[in-house]
């Protein structure tokens, strides 16, 4: 099936070695491609800018993003293991070298789990599943943001399309956790009481692979209305929650094998917050 939706994992370098690292750890992996820097304004032009990786089915996007910012566990990524030798497997070589969050181990509501920061701080929880391995996200309210992951997850439907599958209540019949779909693809929320020295940043940030310029339109006015654009089509929701616009055609533009071309859109780009494919399209072909 063709991917619609990724994540985004925001590196300071040493893409490769993460690449290769993830490949060697998730099952159905592999590399679809790489880009490289063709302007000088955010990097070296010809080091590698991307990897895209698809992993146990779901696709990750590795940017080389310099040291603005760092990944938290606001944002993790839910390993459903096949069976019990596979879940330590997993978890032994994400939690090699990284910071371990909560042991792997036996806990009476969750069974076999464990949840790691791996060596590159990406987070992640594992677990055991109920069919082929999977990842799934995991976004958790915590601080200003508890007890709003139910309008969020309704927000997040309503902006992208999408359904929820299941809720886990707590006290006070309140939300602890919800599973829900974003144009076919799952992802979890959970509501945290508990005060955390983090936050969410753009060290993770998620995509979709919007159709065209009216689905462009709609999916920016409803994240940013109270949120805040930033350059290049990134989106802030009005929780912290980053998203990004990406779309085939201006994939095509800013990737073209002629580099003048490649690098006119991508310099058009740089000039924008919202995407305008049309203006890409003109700074391209040489007409601006």
């Amino acid at each position: 099936m063709e991917q619609q939706f990724g994540c985004c994992l925001w590196f300071n370098g040493h893409l490769a070695e993460a690449a290769d690292f993830y490949l060697e750890i998730f099952e159905d992996s592999k590399k679809e491609n790489e880009t490289y820097f063709i302007t000088d304004e955010h990097g070296k032009i010809g080091d590698l800018l991307t990897i895209t990786l698809e992993l146990a089915g779901c696709e990750f996007l590795l940017l080389n993003g310099g040291d603005t910012f760092t990944p938290t566990p606001a944002i993790s990524y839910v390993v459903n293991c096949e069976n019990e030798e596979q879940l330590n497997r997993v978890w032994e070589q994400l939690n090699a070298g990284g910071e371990t969050l909560m042991p792997l181990t036996d806990y009476p509501e969750l069974g076999k789990f464990g949840w790691t920061n791996d060596r590159f701080g990406f987070s992640w929880q594992v677990r055991l599943g109920e069919s082929l391995q999977t990842i799934v996200p995991c976004i958790m309210f915590a601080n200003e943001n508890y007890g709003m992951a139910q309008a969020a997850m309704d927000e997040w439907i309503n902006a992208f399309g999408g359904k929820q599958n299941f809720v886990i209540k707590g006290k006070d019949d309140r939300l602890r956790a919800a599973g829900f779909q974003l144009r076919g693809h799952d992802l979890i929320i959970m509501d945290s009481p508990e005060k955390h020295d983090f936050d969410f940043t753009m060290g993770n940030s998620f995509y979709f692979y919007l159709k065209d310029q009216a689905d462009i339109d709609q999916v920016w006015e409803a994240i940013t209305a109270d949120g805040k654009e930033w350059p290049c089509g990134w989106m802030e929701d009005r929780y912290g929650v980053y998203w990004q616009t990406v779309n085939k055609e201006l994939l095509q533009m800013t990737t073209d094998p002629d580099t003048k071309k490649a690098q006119r859109a991508t310099q058009e780009m740089y000039k924008m917050k919202k995407i305008d494919l049309a203006q890409i399209q003109r700074a391209h072909d040489g007409l601006i």
